[in-house]
């Protein structure tokens, strides 16, 4: 325990303590108590409850009304199921992306929406030397990227209208859309085709097609992009390589579980 911290660190020691707390209390069977937690992580009960009264007010821990235990919250057990389904994907989704990425000879990128951004979690380079390169982990702007706009135009409509409301537009930069109502459009064409383009709008040069990945309670979770350079990456070659990127999102979407509609009514 940082029980060593000087002072002026206490909002560092704040911290520990209430990650210390969710896991103690993630490893409980029975939910823990203030007096339970303060012996456990050798804090004083006032520090605990404070701790405990924190993650509650952050939806992170649960309290029991009648036997005043706290218990993992919603908040906490969305980010334990997220992760979890995150690791679940990059295992299902590797094959794929690594057969699209050699059908296509381009990189291809998996991600998935957080906010009005887009977060790369996985990368399959292409084997030419003028290839699209991306850290793991990085964010791009959803509004102006294939993958994010497949995510976006998937996203509830309630939900959507306040991402797009607060997306911090640049409308003078390459070829990205001029206003919300135009992006409004874009994502109704996405979804009507099922597909998105990003056609030098995050980066001159650079154009990208993308395809959303759906889960087996049907929302779509995450995307896959084939990038390349512009030079490349022509209308012939984009109108080629939809299908086998809708392929590919398909099958990684079977594997997850997803059933399209079509195939639930032929099987009654």
């Amino acid at each position: 325990m940082p029980q060593d911290l000087p002072a002026e660190d206490a909002p560092i020691r704040a911290i520990l303590n209430a990650m210390d707390a969710l896991e103690f209390i993630a490893q409980s069977r029975q939910g823990v108590g203030v007096r339970e937690l303060a012996r456990a992580l050798r804090l004083t009960p006032a520090t605990a409850s404070r701790v405990l009264a924190s993650l509650q007010a952050g939806d992170m821990l649960d309290q029991d009304p009648h036997t005043q235990r706290y218990d993992l919250g919603p908040r906490a057990l969305k980010i334990a199921a997220d992760h979890s389904r995150s690791l679940s994907l990059h295992g299902v989704a590797e094959p794929s992306l690594r057969d699209l990425a050699e059908a296509t000879g381009e990189t291809v990128f998996l991600g998935v929406l957080a906010g009005g951004e887009v977060v790369v979690i996985n990368r399959i380079d292409s084997p030419q030397p003028l290839r699209m390169a991306g850290e793991l982990g990085t964010r791009e702007p959803a509004y102006c990227t294939a993958l994010g706009k497949v995510l976006l135009a998937a996203t509830p409509e309630r939900e959507r209208a306040g991402l797009i409301a607060g997306l911090d537009m640049q409308p003078d930069a390459g070829n990205r859309v001029g206003t919300r109502e135009e992006l409004a459009g874009a994502l109704e064409t996405t979804a009507g085709r099922g597909w998105a383009i990003d056609d030098e709008e995050h980066f001159a040069g650079v154009r990208c097609v993308a395809a959303g990945i759906i889960d087996v309670e049907g929302r779509t979770i995450a995307a896959i992009s084939v990038s390349g350079p512009a030079v490349r990456m022509t209308d012939d070659k984009i109108e080629a390589t939809v299908p086998t990127l809708r392929a590919a999102a398909a099958a990684i979407s079977r594997r997850l579980g997803h059933r399209p509609a079509d195939a639930l009514d032929a099987h009654g």
